[in-house]
């Protein structure tokens, strides 16, 4: 196995495929993944405003919020997953399978499980619950009935990231260990199985057509009526294995990466253009076709679908996630490649930003949405007030004792 090299306080791993900056580390990387998390942020908020949203919704609804958060749910999460299968690769680099094991336990089982469960879900269940006319005492009065019967049939425990956010870090953790034997590098040769795989889609039509596993998926599950699994962030668990395993196959090649830089800008011109064309067909505004076109914005209407036409959707879907994410990456790679004290302190902050952010625009909307004001009002106050509470606690108390730091999947602070 390569093994890395020190040079200057620096760590250069000595592989061809391996392309890592002089400080070791992929600057830009950092900056898509803070964005990516604001981009999240956003779309929990515009959630309550949303037409489609059935729990803690504003009485008046808003087509624009609605459009936003249906443009965000065909990349935002599929994203996700390959920055974080890019940071499986960058850090495996250096650990062995006991060590992975140990940072995935570390980094996600414990706050998703301790903090989720007991003090994150607690008042995201309480709010809807209680929106809903099914709660009606005090939240430290109600905690106890929280470990009433599960959230998913109906009841109030939601354990781990059972029916709220926190979902994606349960994913994560179960996709890391079922790909763990394409992770693991060989003595032998010194490269897990993605790696040796990797020099198969170096070639730009190879890269490209990565998509098509990902269209086959989607609108199989949606053509044997499954697609209801798509309450996880609008796309299905065997999708997002998928990404997972893409992100880790692109960082840990040089040359993919570079095709990603070269045309990146041909795939965000692509991806702009079949965006409009998707929205414009799903909310019939100027292109309405039959089982395509979901939404009569003259009347408000959720209109039906034929479920072989949402088949060749979800499929298209797949084409134009794809695009979003080569564009973003190559983008990122340009102009985001860079560091600052703000990147650095924003990468510390985002997985505990991420695991406070639902609950807390929810305690804040409930009261919020009450209001006699319109919906650019009440939406902003919720974001603003919303993030202003989140890098509070984060300031205050997350990131300032090293046992609450643990608890979020932190690492600690040295005492000096």
């Amino acid at each position: 196995m390569n093994k890395p090299e020190i040079i200057a306080g620096k760590v250069e791993l000595q592989n061809k495929n391996t392309a890592v900056d002089p400080a070791g580390r992929y600057y830009y990387l950092d900056w898509l993944r803070i964005l990516a998390i604001l981009f999240v942020f956003f779309v929990h908020c515009s959630k309550i405003f949303d037409i489609h949203t059935t729990v803690v919704f504003n009485a008046q609804r808003s087509f624009i919020l609605t459009a936003f958060r249906e443009f965000t749910l065909i990349w935002i999460m599929p994203f996700f997953f390959v920055i974080s299968g890019a940071a499986v690769f960058l850090a495996s680099r250096f650990q062995k399978t006991g060590g992975f094991i140990k940072s995935r336990i570390l980094r996600i089982l414990v706050p998703s499980i301790l903090i989720g469960t007991f003090v994150i879900n607690p008042p995201y269940v309480y709010i809807e619950k209680l929106f809903s006319g099914k709660a009606s005492s005090g939240f430290f009065q109600w905690y106890p009935q929280f470990f009433d019967g599960l959230y998913v049939a109906g009841g109030n425990f939601a354990p781990w990231g059972m029916g709220t956010h926190l979902w994606y870090l349960q994913y994560l953790f179960i996709f890391s260990l079922i790909l763990l034997p394409l992770f693991i590098r060989s003595q032998k040769k010194g490269m897990s199985l993605l790696e040796s795989a990797s020099s198969s889609f170096e070639n730009p039509w190879a890269l490209f057509f990565l998509f098509l596993p990902v269209t086959a998926i989607a609108a199989m599950f949606e053509y044997i009526g499954l697609g209801g699994v798509r309450v996880t962030g609008g796309w299905d668990m065997i999708s997002y294995i998928l990404f997972l395993a893409y992100g880790y196959l692109i960082f840990s090649n040089t040359q993919i990466q570079e095709t990603i830089r070269k045309y990146s800008p041909v795939y965000f011109v692509a991806a702009l253009i079949l965006t409009v064309l998707y929205l414009d067909a799903h909310f019939g505004i100027n292109l309405r076709i039959s089982g395509v076109t979901r939404h009569d914005l003259a009347n408000g209407d959720i209109l039906p679908s034929n479920r072989s036409i949402w088949a060749v959707v979800q499929a298209f879907r797949g084409l134009l996630a794809w695009c979003w994410i080569i564009a973003l990456l190559g983008l990122g790679r340009r102009f985001l490649n860079f560091n600052s004290k703000l990147r650095a302190y924003g990468n510390e902050a985002v997985l505990p930003f991420y695991i406070l952010h639902h609950s807390i625009i929810y305690v804040v909307g409930y009261q919020v949405i009450q209001w006699n004001s319109g919906v650019f009002v009440k939406f902003s106050v919720i974001a603003a007030v919303s993030f202003v509470f989140i890098m509070t606690l984060y300031e205050l108390l997350v990131g300032r004792f090293n046992f609450l730091r643990l608890l979020f999947g932190m690492k600690t602070k040295q005492r000096t």
